[in-house]
């Protein structure tokens, strides 16, 4: 029984789920239920729950979702797209790699892929639309572009992460710079080489010479939103702030700048925002509460060692290994939910890479890359779901444009895999 026991409490998980428990329950009542066959006392379940959530650097999550969700309501995301277009002119397929950058931009101040897929989304869908994309590729791309929003700094994935891993947030923060901006160049490229089948050129001219909006207007509309990361990083890596305090002063700086400086905010949405928020909060609290007891019952039941010792007695070689947890987590991410998936695998496949010489920063952000992809690879695929709506179109329609950005965010996950440099660089050039 000792030997099946962590088995049979991952199947249980398993089942559960399939019932149709909410995933959060569904850690809860399988580590309940592994805590009765023990005849462990049931306030373990408290204690465990409670403690998985009772991190102070844990509130850099609510923090970042609430600022998050204030610079989308706040007038923000109109000001960067404005402002890239200002810089991008008339290069083929504008538009399109507009909403590329401004992810880009929005990501930098944002943590969330929900919320800069909802922003740069909500403008850049309906506009692209009306000046001749067709309305899949534009969605497609607002979706692929989204997932930008976790790998550029500051990241709630990567939060969580470092949390699980006892990495630093501010490496992994760092480390996801590099991957993020190849990934968005990436993007951009196969727009580049896409777009004329998706695009009418002559309205999307028109719509740029209707724009027509000076430089110098549009940077100083953008201004308080490009000083944002320089603030919330700059203070990190100054030592001036936490990552922690840094998602209390981006919530105070988008109340300020949303309120007083483009003048959106005001006390009615500004109240709707905040309802929102303590959700969004609420329920990344909750999955990671309850999944902090399962993870604590799968490492006293040595399912980590187990792992490893499996893995390493079939090959000890980094890559293959490498090859075998991307493929998994490709896998996991077309079903889960990111924040779930990181903290499930974490305490599992951490003892495995560092066992072969993986730098836990640099995996941390393989993981997030991985998930990211997952985020626009049916069935969960919440990207999708959210642009699909947006662009009032089918998530089937989404996916023929949306294949060329899927294999070329693969293709980027397995050269960030496996060339650790564009993840270390600058974590190893300013923090080591």
């Amino acid at each position: 029984m000792g030997a099946g026991l962590p088995i049979i409490v991952i199947l249980s998980f398993l089942v559960i789920v399939l019932v149709g428990l909410p995933i959060a329950f569904s850690f809860g009542v399988a580590s309940l239920l592994y805590l009765l066959s023990q005849s462990m006392p049931l306030t373990v379940l408290v204690s465990r729950t409670f403690g998985a959530i009772d991190s102070f650097p844990l509130m850099a999550i609510p923090f970042f979702v609430y600022s998050g969700d204030l610079m989308k309501g706040g007038g923000i995301s109109k000001a960067l797209t404005d402002f890239v277009y200002a810089l991008i002119g008339r290069v083929k397929g504008a538009l399109a790699h507009v909403t590329v950058i401004a992810c880009l931009f929005f990501g930098a101040i944002s943590g969330s892929s929900a919320a800069t897929v909802a922003a740069i989304g909500g403008i850049m869908i309906p506009e692209m639309t009306s000046r001749g994309y067709n309305r899949a590729y534009a969605s497609a791309i607002a979706a692929a572009a989204g997932f930008l929003g976790i790998l550029i700094p500051p990241s709630i994935p990567l939060v969580v992460y470092g949390l699980n891993a006892s990495a630093s947030i501010g490496e992994l923060f760092l480390g996801g710079v590099g991957p993020g901006l190849v990934m968005g160049f990436a993007f951009m490229i196969v727009n580049y080489l896409t777009v004329d089948k998706y695009q009418e050129s002559s309205r999307e001219e028109q719509a740029l010479d209707e724009k027509a909006i000076r430089p110098w207007e549009a940077t100083k509309q953008a201004i308080p939103a490009l000083i944002m990361p320089v603030i919330i990083l700059g203070g990190i890596y100054g030592g001036v702030f936490t990552p922690t305090e840094a998602g209390a002063v981006a919530v105070i700086y988008a109340i300020l700048v949303g309120g007083l400086y483009y003048r959106i905010i005001e006390r009615k949405n500004f109240l709707s925002i905040s309802k929102d928020s303590a959700v969004t909060s609420s329920i990344i609290l909750i999955i990671i509460a309850f999944a902090g007891i399962f993870g604590w019952v799968i490492t006293t039941r040595q399912v980590p060692n187990m792992v490893a010792e499996f893995v390493t007695g079939m090959t000890t070689n980094k890559y293959v290994i490498l090859l075998l947890i991307n493929v998994f987590l490709l896998f996991l991410g077309m079903i889960m939910e990111t924040v779930t998936a990181i903290v499930i695998t974490t305490p599992i496949l951490l003892p495995l890479v560092t066992r072969v010489g993986v730098d836990p920063v640099h995996f941390g952000v393989v993981m997030v890359v991985n998930l990211c992809v997952g985020l626009i690879t049916p069935p969960m695929a919440l990207n999708l779901l959210l642009a699909s709506r947006i662009g009032k179109v089918s998530i089937s329609e989404i996916v023929k444009p949306l294949w060329p950005y899927l294999w070329v965010a693969v293709a980027v996950l397995f050269l960030v895999t496996y060339v650790p440099s564009i993840t270390l660089f600058l974590p190893n050039l300013l923090l080591k």
